[in-house]
């Protein structure tokens, strides 16, 4: 079974790829308004993670958001030009800030709270 492809011309692949980029910045965008319909008792979470988000170093983002696509050591590794010691090691890092969180004894900041902050 003989499959022909279609040539894009320079204009086709302009289209196609603002295309994709559209879609991207669409996806980003539902997934952040997604985020956002969390339930009241757990928010305090959200809150937490957009303090570790700013703490966390540029190649611990890189790793947390490849390892959160599910992306594997060696293929990280190779992404940041590291060994995959290493990209464990950050990840490590980022799972303790994160832990840190989860497993604070602070309480929950009800929505209340929230409005006068």
């Amino acid at each position: 079974m003989n499959k022909q492809w279609h040539n894009l011309s320079d204009a086709d692949a302009v289209l196609l790829e603002d295309a994709i980029t559209q879609g991207d910045e669409y996806a980003t965008k539902l997934a952040i308004f997604k985020s956002g319909l969390i339930e009241p008792e757990l928010r305090w979470l959200q809150l937490g993670a957009h303090q570790i988000y700013d703490e966390l170093s540029e190649r611990e983002k890189t790793v947390f958001n490849m390892r959160l696509l599910q992306h594997t050591f060696p293929v990280i590794a190779e992404a940041i030009g590291v060994s995959v010691s290493s990209a464990k090691t950050y990840w490590r890092r980022c799972m303790a800030k994160c832990n840190k969180l989860i497993l604070s004894t602070n309480p929950p900041i009800s929505d209340e709270q929230e409005k006068n902050i």
